[in-house]
């Protein structure tokens, strides 16, 4: 037996160099939506600044800000494009190379294969690893990058604020990632009390008579309620880190606004030097301080899903160590073009009076692979038996 070298990540980076310039794209599209994304808060910033000095706006201001939204518009659809068609392309590379390994397993490997958990590789594990860039890695480095230019730009803008989101950020993370941890919990503990429930009342109608004849109507009742119990407390959970999620973000906005602006007029001249803004760059800042708690929950769900895929990638590399058939030397004349390695030539066979095998001619060659299928008494595994020798054709040649 031999065993394949192949891993998914080697699949995906040939499918990288094979569509070079759609990840070139990817990669300019995701830069250029972060960069368009920073810029439009500082010029309405400065159309700010110029309306309270008694300036008007100048159109060219006024145009390059509804430019710059519309550019990050632009990008974020060409991204996702983008990486929809790049996941397509994965999910496609994926298959085949599963396919061409499948085609290669020994017969031990197949035997060892449940068709279900099969089909749960080229289907299930395979999108894994298409959401793995479309929603996860991609995305991450996006959102990551958007948060590090967000601060970069509020550094020179409000330091104090920087250190106040610096601080603030991995605690608000801490808490997005306990949120989605336990709704997941609640949504799996009322995924399987849903179950439960369903496959109870086929089980009740099935063994209905017995249960009439035992008494145990009421008992069957309670085991009901309780699955339909047990769903309602674990929707009750979900629904619960529902509604509390989105109010603490949008009270923590509202407070690191407000002390933001409260510290920065203040009047005191050690507190200015930290958060003393211009009323322009207040409304930059406060643009800023709404956009940087999208990402980070982005973030949370992000490593959630790529960590659904890191165990496809395994499930799939995994199958691709199968062992593998050995390459057998071939016999001098199955290495010429055209000769046959197994070859029935007008064969008939039977057993006492009755005939199995009536005047049966088939070849397979070098590298072929052929299925014997038939309903049972047909024959196939006296066609196996006459190669194996194991018997004699009552006519023709094995």
């Amino acid at each position: 037996m031999k065993k394949n070298k192949e891993r998914v990540a080697g699949v995906i980076w040939e499918t990288v160099k094979e569509k070079k310039w759609l990840s070139l794209g990817i990669v300019l599209a995701v830069g250029g939506a972060v960069a368009a994304s920073v810029f439009p808060p500082l010029i309405l910033g400065r159309i700010i600044d110029a309306l309270t000095a008694g300036e008007g706006i100048r159109f060219a201001s006024a145009a390059a800000y509804f430019a710059l939204i519309a550019l990050a518009g632009v990008m974020e659809a060409l991204r996702e494009g983008g990486l929809t068609v790049f996941g397509q392309k994965i999910t496609h590379a994926l298959r085949s190379r599963l396919m061409a390994k499948f085609t290669r397993l020994s017969a031990e490997s197949l035997n060892h294969q449940e068709p279900g958990a099969l089909v749960s590789r080229f289907v299930g594990d395979v999108d894994t690893v298409e959401t793995l860039f479309t929603s996860g890695i991609v995305s991450m480095f996006a959102d990551t990058c958007k948060i590090v230019s967000i601060l970069a730009v509020i550094w020179f803008a409000n330091r104090g604020l920087t250190l106040m989101l610096a601080a603030l950020l991995p605690l608000l993370f801490w808490f997005t990632r306990c949120v989605q941890k336990n709704m997941l919990a609640a949504q799996l503990a009322n995924r399987r009390a849903v179950s439960r429930a369903s496959s109870h009342v086929p089980e009740t109608l099935h063994n209905i008579r017995t249960i009439h004849t035992l008494g145990k109507e009421e008992y069957m009742e309670e085991r009901y309620n309780e699955y339909i119990e047990e769903g309602y407390r674990a929707m009750e959970k979900t629904n619960f880190y529902d509604a509390v999620y989105s109010p603490v973000i949008l009270v923590l906005n509202a407070v690191v606004v407000a002390v933001v602006m409260l510290l920065s007029s203040s009047g005191e001249p050690r507190v200015l030097t930290l958060f003393g803004m211009t009323a322009g760059t207040a409304v930059a800042v406060m643009n800023y301080i709404g956009q940087i708690f999208t990402p980070v929950e982005s973030l949370g769900m992000e490593i959630q899903t790529i960590q659904s895929a890191i165990a496809g990638v395994r499930r799939i590399n995994e199958f691709f160590e199968q062992p593998e058939m050995s390459e057998r030397n071939a016999l001098p004349a199955a290495r010429e073009e055209g000769a046959a390695q197994v070859e029935l030539r007008d064969v008939t066979f039977g057993y006492d009076d009755h005939t199995v095998l009536s005047h049966l001619s088939f070849s397979v060659h070098a590298g072929e692979q052929v299925t014997l299928a038939g309903r049972t008494g047909a024959g196939k595994s006296t066609v196996f038996k006459l190669l194996m020798g194991l018997y004699e054709p009552q006519k023709g040649r094995v």
